[in-house]
């Protein structure tokens, strides 16, 4: 009965971690028609949780066709942006389901693919993608097919309006002036020329 315990529980603490609730989510980026017995190369994320990378060694990634008993497997290269991936493929005509290898992860199904035609991706299970990732966002220009998560704006500080001066009295005085002098000159011009 020893042995049996410590086996299992060599078996519990060797499994990796996907079996103690990791999973990951493959997202495939826009591909356009596919034709048989061409080179296509499709772009691929595979997201910890349908949200972030994985921050460890994740493994071998790629697709996976399979049509009946036959299967065929490409492997990715990663690329320059953070769990971004491509995989070159060509298949003969048929229909296939499509999964993403997903190194030490299970692999995602990502749909079906009709050759010729193009790839019938079903949604993710929403219970794969993790809600509110605390993750910081890691990508730039290029980004998986999720929402950006919402930022709280930095708080602006608007200046206020600086409160009117009033004016100096040397400026009213001069202003009352002006006005005292113009008065005189237009009644002097305007007064009837046979009146004294």
């Amino acid at each position: 009965m020893r042995i049996f315990a410590l086996i299992c529980a060599f078996l519990l603490l060797s499994a990796p971690s996907a079996v103690a609730g990791g999973w990951a989510v493959t997202y495939l980026d826009p591909v356009p028609s596919i034709q048989p017995s061409t080179t296509h190369t499709a772009g691929y994320w595979v997201l910890q949780h349908g949200t972030h990378p994985f921050s460890g060694d994740l493994g071998k990634t790629g697709l996976r066709f399979v049509s009946g008993a036959d299967s065929h497997e490409f492997v990715g290269v990663p690329l320059g942006q953070p769990a971004h991936y491509a995989v070159t493929f060509t298949l003969p005509a048929g229909s296939y389901e499509v999964f993403g290898v997903q190194g030490m992860f299970q692999d995602h199904p990502l749909g079906t693919l009709t050759v010729p035609g193009t790839f019938q991706i079903t949604p993710p299970d929403p219970q794969l993608v993790m809600p509110g990732s605390t993750e910081p966002w890691p990508w730039q220009e290029i980004a998986p097919p999720l929402a950006k998560p919402a930022v709280a704006p930095a708080a602006a500080v608007v200046p206020s309006e600086p409160e009117p001066s009033p004016a100096p009295v040397w400026l009213v005085g001069l202003v009352v002036v002006a006005a005292a002098g113009l008065f005189v000159v237009l009644r002097k011009r305007l007064r009837p020329v046979g009146r004294r």
